[in-house]
């Protein structure tokens, strides 16, 4: 039971029920195949702990199953609301609970209050009430609920914004001028074939290199290719004529693509809605290509 009662033998035993109790009310391991966490929401009637649950990934754009815990207080706060302003209100499963945290009372009142030893020094002496308490609420030793901090969803995201493809250029052979029915060999110069990392804490996103795409700007569709760097024959286009008109050439542009993924603490990370690729911005260079006439003799 949450509910202290003073003596010596029954307040200590209490206590330490009490810290039990709120320690897995409060604490993330309590719900751990749902991923669920306190956050603290400031109210107009004060501050909330409210219970945020990830049904295989947090919130990405669908519907609300209502048993996915997708963010809304799994009990109903508002028996509190006649609660004073400042108090802190959370969910224990589906019981509504308030609380003075911080306590009203001085530290150095703590102990004459009940003239009980504090069980540690996480707890506070304060008032808290909870629905399942059979006489209200009363003053003792309790464990602050504690703010574990973002989801591992806002982590990720997080996370991915941090990943900075790296500069380049497209490159092209011939290199300054192609010609009509030739094959244009292109590539990317400058990144390396290195994966790229970006990191928020407990979560990491990698991003794998993955493939080039080319647009050889001359109306022709857009080249997939692979992730090449240097110069070779794999990534390749045939112009069918010059670019008259192109003072500067056609406008060939290109973008790097990675293949990304997750790992929370070292450990692979899956949640549905994540992102899982990573494109560079269009890089642009000007190709001109001349048609060469041949003259055949006999």
């Amino acid at each position: 039971m949450l509910r202290h009662r003073f003596g010596t033998v029954g307040m200590l035993l209490a206590a330490a029920l009490l810290a039990t109790s709120l320690f897995a009310a409060f604490s993330p391991a309590a719900h751990a195949d749902e991923r669920c966490w306190l956050e603290k929401v400031e109210t107009e009637d004060g501050i909330e702990w409210v219970e945020r649950c990830e049904d295989s990934g947090g919130d990405d754009g669908g519907e609300d199953d209502g048993d996915s815990g997708s963010g809304e207080p799994q009990c109903d706060l508002s028996v509190y609301d006649h609660v004073h302003d400042g108090a802190t209100k959370w969910c224990k499963g589906d019981i509504a609970c308030w609380g003075n945290f911080p306590s009203v009372l001085p530290e150095e009142m703590w102990e004459d209050q009940t003239g009980e030893p504090r069980p540690s020094p996480d707890h506070i002496m304060t008032f808290v009430e909870c629905e399942d308490f059979p006489d209200g609420g009363e003053w003792g030793w309790y464990l602050p609920p504690e703010e574990t901090g973002p989801s591992a969803w806002d982590l990720a995201w997080r996370a991915f914004g941090s990943l900075v493809t790296p500069p380049f250029e497209p490159a092209f052979s011939p290199p300054t001028r192609s010609v009509v029915n030739l094959d244009t060999w292109y590539w990317a110069d400058g990144p390396g074939s290195d994966a790229l990392t970006g990191s928020s804490g407990r979560v990491t996103a990698i991003a794998e290199p993955s493939h080039l795409q080319v647009d050889p700007g001359d109306g022709a569709k857009m080249l997939t290719c692979g992730f090449e760097t240097a110069e070779n024959e794999r990534c390749t286009h045939t112009y069918r004529q010059a670019s008259v008109g192109h003072p500067d050439g056609f406008p060939v542009r290109m973008r790097l693509v990675y293949d990304v993924r997750f790992e929370e603490n070292g450990s692979p990370l899956e949640l549905d809605g994540l992102p899982t690729s990573l494109e560079s911005a269009w890089e642009q260079a000007g190709l001109p290509v001349a048609e060469v006439q041949a003259l055949v003799t006999r």
